[in-house]
């Protein structure tokens, strides 16, 4: 929910305006139009005013109520509109370099996009099991117990992280004798990167 980047909102902020200035001129008019509906009502009682002119009345007071049912849906869209000049994270990770600058124009259709956020609590890693060891992974997943992954760094000296097996992919690769496995790690100490080499 942080915010990465404000389009300009000066025209939102003006459309927001005059949305909000329509719906109270009309408020007005439909609170005289009920007022004068009910000395109409009043009159008609006594045969003052036609029954034409007393339907005419109710139909301007219901066409007023919808005509302000319509304003304040334009004042939600035009606060819509201003709300999403504010561009804010959609979800919790590593912002990256930004792809645009102060005054660069971008639209919904660029690829490029204003940041790359990437997810790293948790993060989850994926590394080849050799199929010698597939049935001993089943029959642990099976059974219901967290087989605990390990990460190390490149050269196996340094502990990094430690999580737990996620899953299997669905097949072996018959070039290499292995097999796909996903494993997520808490990650709170950022001890993995994104597209890190590790061992497990």
């Amino acid at each position: 929910g942080d915010l990465l980047a404000e389009i300009d909102p000066s025209q939102f902020k003006v459309a927001l305006a005059q949305a909000q200035g329509q719906l109270a001129k009309d408020k007005a008019t439909l609170a005289n139009a009920r007022r004068d509906l009910a000395r109409y009502q009043q009159l008609a009682k006594t045969n003052l005013v036609s029954r034409q002119e007393l339907d005419a009345q109710q139909a301007l007071v219901s066409e007023t109520e919808g005509t302000i049912k319509a304003d304040e849906a334009s004042v939600a869209s035009a606060q819509l509109q201003l709300d999403w000049s504010r561009i804010t994270a959609p979800v919790d990770g590593r912002v990256g370099l930004k792809q645009v600058d102060v005054g660069n124009q971008i639209s919904s259709g660029d690829t490029t996009g204003i940041v790359v956020i990437t997810q790293t609590h948790p993060i989850d890693l994926v590394f080849t099991l050799p199929e010698s060891d597939i049935a001993t992974v089943v029959q642990a997943q099976k059974a219901g117990k967290p087989l605990v992954v390990e990460a190390w760094d490149r050269t196996n000296s340094k502990k990094l992280s430690e999580g737990t097996l996620l899953s299997l992919d669905n097949q072996i690769d018959a070039t290499t004798g292995t097999i796909k496995v996903k494993a997520r790690f808490n990650n709170q100490d950022d001890a993995l990167f994104p597209n890190q080499f590790v061992n497990a």
